[in-house]
């Protein structure tokens, strides 16, 4: 029993290091100054043609942007622990 605790254990310590990983990755895509101009010149563009007036700035457009990295980072975890999950269920 001790032996698959630590097979267990191992894996799931890798999947710390990719998950991190992935964090660390989208953190920096996500946190860029220039993704920033570019959100919100593309939101203003897009809103616009719809005619909705939005002005993204400041901690508005860092919450946007925290919302965008939670999902992405929920999505990156969901598809590393998925195999996981899948593996402790059997």
């Amino acid at each position: 029993m001790s032996k698959v605790l630590d097979q267990a254990a191992a894996l799931l310590n890798e999947k710390q290091v990719q998950i991190s990983l992935v964090g660390a990755i989208l953190f920096y895509i996500v946190a860029s100054p220039t993704l920033f101009d570019l959100v919100k010149k593309l939101l203003n563009k897009v809103l616009g043609v719809v005619g909705v007036k939005m002005n993204l700035e400041g901690m508005k457009l860092v919450l946007f942007h925290s919302v965008v990295f939670g999902l992405l980072l929920y999505l990156s975890i969901t598809y590393l622990m998925g195999p996981v999950v899948k593996m402790f269920k059997k």
